[in-house]
């Protein structure tokens, strides 16, 4: 049954002011900031060759980050591009190389050799349509120059979130986290644990064989010094009986 013609088009006049005042809502925040955005999405391309340096400069001016040294800056970025120039004429793809690199920084055997399990297939690290991520791009690049300015700027950049996900994503570890028996933690021990959690590419049993490799990291596991706070309470009390 279909409705009325007057009711159809109270519906449809209500979706339209609705969609219209969400966009006015996005547009509201991006207009305000459409210079930014436009100037730091230069910095997330998978190729760099159309990267200029007025477009560094335009960044820099906006973001006004402290420390930099425009003109050693300048030797960096025509050194950057440069060498990005040189990759892209090298007989393997740059996708191959910068996924050489990734493979290598993730390389568990350079971190412990007792864990000798044999790696995954090169396959599982590769994307069907090998896209360059331009952060990887970028990590691959600074390994192979020496461009401390140009690479504050870029890390500030990629600092920037683009949405709360990464933050409900703490909340959501925290949960498990943070709990009923395990309330006394410290802040320290809360954020090293979320450190591990979030940047850690060894799964539960490379951890556990990594920790039993690992002589220095077992000692302190069975000393005392991790518990500073039952120190700290303790002398406390002794000051307080004095």
């Amino acid at each position: 049954m279909r409705l009325p013609i007057d009711t159809q088009n109270r519906l449809k006049s209500s979706f339209i002011k609705f969609l219209s005042a969400i966009i006015a809502y996005i547009d509201s925040y991006f207009d305000k900031n459409i210079t930014f955005y436009q100037t730091i999405s230069y910095f997330g391309q998978e190729n760099i060759e159309g990267l200029t340096w007025h477009q560094v400069i335009q960044c820099v001016e906006i973001i006004k980050l402290k420390s930099l040294d425009e003109d050693r800056l300048f030797d960096e970025f025509t050194n950057v591009k440069s060498v990005f120039k040189t990759l892209l004429d090298q007989p393997v793809s740059l996708f191959d190389q910068v996924q050489a690199f990734i493979r290598k920084q993730n390389d568990i055997s350079k971190i412990n050799n007792c864990v000798d399990e044999k790696e995954d297939d090169d396959d599982d690290h590769l994307t069907t349509n090998k896209v360059v991520k331009s952060d990887q791009l970028w990590m691959f690049l600074f390994s192979i120059t020496q461009s401390p300015n140009f690479k504050k700027l870029i890390c500030f950049l990629y600092s920037l979130p683009c949405s709360n996900a990464f933050v409900e994503s703490v909340f959501s570890q925290m949960k498990h986290l943070l709990n009923d028996r395990r309330k006394r933690m410290t802040n320290e021990l809360v954020s090293v644990e979320l450190k591990i959690r979030f940047n850690s590419t060894l799964s539960c049993t490379e951890m556990y064989k990594y920790i039993l490799c690992n002589q220095d990291l077992l000692k302190a596991i069975k000393s005392d010094e991790k518990y500073t706070f039952k120190k700290n309470v303790f002398n406390n009390s002794i000051f307080v009986f004095k």
